[in-house]
């Protein structure tokens, strides 16, 4: 699979919005898994509109330049 790097980050109280520098493979929805610095996070929303931005509910353990792989739940 493609490598997709973590480019942007925005953090909310309770959620993460990440954008990344690839599109997400389409085959990946709310639910699937995103795998981050050896950390599986659920994905928690995904915009319709932009296939580069994503959600999980942690905020701290993720940081901008890093490597996310993602796999269908």
């Amino acid at each position: 699979m493609k490598e997709i790097k973590i480019i942007n980050k925005f953090s909310a109280p309770k959620s993460t919005v990440l954008i990344t520098d690839e599109e997400l493979p389409e085959e990946i929805w709310i639910g699937d898994k995103a795998k981050i610095n050896d950390i599986t996070f659920t994905i928690t929303g995904v915009p319709i509109s932009d296939r580069n931005t994503f959600m999980v509910n942690e905020t701290d353990k993720i940081n901008v330049g890093q490597i996310v792989e993602f796999y269908k739940a």
